[in-house]
């Protein structure tokens, strides 16, 4: 055999574990709930070695229960924890990935996968090749040397980090120790993993100080004489447990089995089989990482430059790898040639006879399936560059509006031509993520009528969180993934616009975007169908809501960019004063902003107290503001440490930044809603996010009064009271409760008067704050623990306060335990209208079902309250539409609405907006709304009501 020739053998359990425990926070799992993480970062380090290392032969091997060493000591990994529930199907899965690359599976019975990879590579190397093992498990180490290596795979404080280990490298980690003396100095120091006893007294200090002198056990105890005193009386009397504990740590190398070399050749499977599997556990980005088949030359796929987050993603795929938009590059940019996957007949439409095509066939067709390519993500700051079109599966159009180069009818001609499809309401029109391309086309005067369908609204509320690339494949059962915008664009400093994309890679890419739209549709609409009350959310509350959002985008909000400068300033004044105050405790100037520096002057310097804090990988104990919080009553400099960080990131995150974002003519700021944004169906808004604008602070507060109203206009805003309280009673049907809201009393008040056994009228402050954090902790499903953290009770007490919530309101503890019972059956909760939360973990006990149970408890109310408030904000929308109104609707922040209302308009509004909102679904007790209007955010005064 040629030396060249190399054979990876790959410990299957060790490797398994490794990713188990490494991506466990993550969680991965698939749309259906299966968990993959596991999978997911073996199939990933899997590949990867594949990838670099190019062997010729490949192995794996797993382990089969017991071993001889369990019949030698019963103690051996007795003190292993069981099984995680969630790792043997995952075990599974990673058998099954291996089985598809046609790569042999190698256990024996009585043996671990230690002892089988020793055999194998004994074997390779008396055949002349060469190995390399890849393993999570140091003890792989002993089989080092000339010929094997060891790819190990080491867990980081970011991700996992494979090294590489030769007979060098051993010895350098084990300070001159060679790898077959490893198993001696587990013989003496044990290994508590493993239950492997060693010589009590011996650490591996000592016992690496004893071996580089000896040798090896056997020859230490046969010169005990000659050891120093201090080793000498921890080694007398322990010799049998050292010779044992070395017994059990050394690979075995003769188990019964035989490499099978030809078997082991790497590179002849069946891609297909493979790309199958990796559909069905929904890992598109690894597609591009497995290897073409030796059997024969298939075409070329694009590597994709994908990480783990990607498989968690939704919605429509920027153009952008940040929310930066990269500035047009106005260098020569030469594209690679690049090779397009053929799902359909594409066709670029430059031409007036082209165009006639797509008109006849606009014509005849019922409905189309539509796309826009642009220069950006953000409507108002991009450009159209083209829009594709698809009128059935396997047919698509793209027409070109802005490329720098190549041939294109003119804009005008376009827009005229397409505009009366768009605004026919009786042909059906589908989308993916439809509020970005109305709002494109909006901006060429394309208005969208007859929307039917939103491809990533209807697989958000089918629980598959996935942009279109991943739904196509995965739902349509591609046979290679879809090009990713960054084959077209690149990335990094490199990244360009789209419109220097040539035409006719544009045309590939945009029209394959279109053309699977409509093959999704055609697969999800039966799926929502399915579910009665997902098909209204869909139907009455998502669909409708786009044309409301897109006006609201588009509307944005008043800036006063002058007030903002000035708050900048006072701030800045602030943050310098706190700067002085805290280098006069420390006693000198550092950088405030160096977690270093700052750990450094707190625990070396002014020397806080340490006990149960954690260090970061830099060897510095932590300073984040978890830490700094319950360290503040130590010392006056924390408190000061704090407020700087407070008043800093107030400023550089909103008072600097919101400027920056406001359109240069308007001086409004335009925000982007998300229907998909948050589990419970919530509207979160991003690019800014002006749904976190901080109250609690005065400076915080201060900072609402930048939002403005537009001269001749007052901003008025409806919130709604206690909307989550009113939804539990509703859902729970608690009397007592009901009775409460029916009667209109102070519901906090009314709940303290029965915890408390007190008339109404003798509740303080303090006891209705306790028991209003009472039932909202109880209802975000926080423990006696969690509440009497937050009330400054015993825990003791805060139970008490608990047993008497649920002997008071029954109907909260029968829903809890009804919610909670039906979703360990179901695997999901849902909302009032329907709307489903999966929920995997609730079958499941540890920390991640815990953490479940509180979503679980809490998303049926808090996602009821976000869907009354979408109907809300469509009804609304709905009557200032009818009434030809001019006012005009904002921002929708948790459970208010702000509106820019013109001074005419003002009392119509006020009452049109308490009738609407609260009838906006009819519950068990009263919907209530507060008004508030004012000149600007932050000062807003009550509105009586009607």
């Amino acid at each position: 055999m040629s030396q060249t020739e190399q054979l990876l053998l790959i410990d299957g359990h060790a490797l398994a574990y490794r990713a188990f425990h490494a991506l466990a926070a993550i969680g991965l799992r698939t749309s259906k709930g299966v968990p993959t993480y596991a999978t997911f970062g073996f199939a990933n380090s899997l590949l990867a070695t594949l990838r670099e290392h190019q062997p010729t032969y490949v192995c794996v091997a797993f382990d089969v229960g017991r071993t001889f060493r369990h019949d030698l000591s019963v103690a051996y990994k007795a003190n292993r924890p069981k099984t995680p529930v969630e790792f043997s199907p995952q075990l599974e899965q990673i058998k099954q990935f291996v089985q598809t690359l046609s790569i042999p599976i190698y256990t024996a019975q009585g043996y671990e996968a230690d002892d089988v990879i020793g055999t194998l590579v004994k074997q390779a190397t008396k055949q002349g090749i060469k190995s390399f093992i890849l393993t999570g498990d140091t003890d792989t180490l002993q089989l080092v040397d000339s010929s094997v290596k060891v790819l190990l795979a080491q867990p980081t404080q970011r991700k996992t980090q494979m090294v590489l280990y030769d007979e060098q490298t051993v010895r350098e980690r084990y300070k001159g120790l060679s790898p077959n003396q490893l198993a001696d100095l587990r013989g003496l120091r044990g290994d508590a993993s493993d239950n492997i006893p060693g010589v009590k007294g011996i650490g591996e200090t000592g016992a690496i100080n004893l071996l580089k002198h000896f040798e090896s056990i056997e020859n230490l105890f046969d010169h005990l004489n000659d050891v120093e005193s201090r080793y000498r009386k921890h080694l007398e009397g322990q010799k049998e447990e050292a010779f044992f504990s070395k017994k059990l740590s050394v690979i075995v190398c003769e188990v019964p089995i035989t490499l099978d070399l030809e078997a082991a050749r790497w590179g002849n499977y069946k891609r297909s089989e493979a790309i199958n599997l990796l559909q069905e556990l929904e890992f598109q980005s690894l597609v591009s990482k497995l290897p073409e088949e030796i059997s024969f030359q298939s075409e070329i796929v694009p590597e994709i430059d994908e990480h783990l987050a990607s498989e968690k993603e939704s919605g429509q795929l920027s153009l952008f790898d940040s929310h930066t938009q990269p500035k047009k590059q106005t260098s020569t940019f030469t594209q690679a040639k690049i090779h397009f996957p053929a799902f359909g007949d594409y066709r670029s439409v430059t031409t007036e006879e082209a165009l006639l095509e797509v008109i006849n066939a606009l014509n005849t067709a019922p409905g189309f399936a539509f796309d826009t390519e642009t220069t950006g993500f953000h409507p108002l700051q991009s450009n159209l560059v083209g829009i594709s079109l698809a009128t059935k599966p396997g047919l698509a159009w793209y027409l070109p509006l802005g490329h720098l180069k190549g041939k294109q009818l003119p804009q005008q001609r376009i827009i005229e031509a397409l505009s009366p499809f768009f605004a026919d309401p009786q042909k059906e029109k589908f989308a993916h993520n439809a509020k970005f391309d109305f709002e494109m086309l909006l901006n060429l005067g394309i208005e969208v009528q007859g929307l039917t369908f939103d491809t990533m609204l209807a697989a958000g509320l089918l629980g598959k969180q996935m942009n279109l690339k991943e739904l196509a494949f995965y739902e349509l059962k591609l046979s290679t993934p879809m090009l990713e915008i960054k084959q077209l664009i690149g990335k990094g400093t490199k990244q360009i616009t789209f419109d220097h994309v040539s035409i006719e890679d544009a045309t590939f890419y945009a029209a394959a975007d279109a053309d699977m739209t409509l093959r999704l549709t055609e697969i999800l609409r039966p799926q929502l169908a399915a579910q009665k009350e997902l098909l209204w959310v869909f139907n009455e509350l998502e669909l409708p809501l786009i044309s409301v959002l897109v006006e609201m985008e588009k509307v944005g909000i008043g800036l006063d960019i002058a007030f903002l400068g000035a708050l900048s300033k006072r701030l800045q004044s602030k943050i310098a004063v706190i700067q002085k105050e805290i280098y006069a405790w420390a006693g000198e100037s550092f950088n405030l902003n160096s977690p270093a520096q700052l750990s450094d002057i707190l625990f070396s310097k002014l020397n806080l107290p340490t006990t149960n804090l954690k260090k970061t990988a830099s060897g510095n104990f932590s300073v984040t503001a978890d830490v700094l919080d319950k360290l503040s009553a130590t010392h006056e400099i924390v408190s000061l440490i704090l407020h700087y960080r407070q008043l800093t990131k107030l400023k550089s995150t909103y008072v600097d930044a919101l400027p920056i974002l406001a359109e240069a003519k308007t001086k409004r700021i335009h925000t982007s809603f998300n229907q998909m944004g948050t589990a419970t169906g919530r509207l979160s808004s991003a690019e800014p996010n002006l749904q976190n604008i901080p109250i609690r602070t005065e400076e915080g507060r201060e900072i609402r009064r930048g939002f403005v109203a537009a001269p001749g206009f007052v901003l008025l805003a409806a919130d709604y009271s206690q909307i989550e309280l009113r939804v539990l009673a509703h859902i729970t049907q608690d009397l007592n409760l009901i009775q409460a809201f029916q009667t209109e009393q102070d519901i906090h008040a009314a709940m303290a008067a029965q915890l408390f056994a007190l008339p109404i009228n003798q509740i303080d402050k303090q006891q209705r704050r306790i028991a209003k954090m009472t039932v909202f902790g109880i209802i975000y499903g926080i423990s006696s623990f969690g509440l009497a953290q937050r009330t400054d009770l015993s825990r003791s007490k805060a139970q008490e306060l608990i047993d008497a919530l649920f002997k008071q309101f029954p109907g909260i503890q029968i829903y809890i335990e009804t919610t909670l019972a039906k979703g360990r059956e179901t695997g999901f909760v849902e909302t009032l209208f329907g709307r489903r939360r999966a929920m995997p973990d609730l079958q499941h006990k540890g920390p991640r079902s815990q953490a479940a149970e509180r979503e679980a408890i809490n998303t049926p109310i808090q996602g009821t309250a976000a869907d009354i408030m979408k109907l809300a904000l469509i009804k609304v929308a709905y009557e200032i539409k009818e009434r030809k109104l001019q006012s005009r609707i904002l921002l929708q922040v948790h459970d208010e609405l702000i509106l820019e209302v013109p001074s005419q308009e003002i009392l119509e509004m006020q009452q049109m907006l308490q009738e609407v909102m609260e009838n906006a679904y009819p519950l068990s007790v009263p919907l209530k709304v507060k008004l508030e209007m004012g000149p600007n955010w932050g000062e807003m005064e009550a509105v009586s009501a009607f």
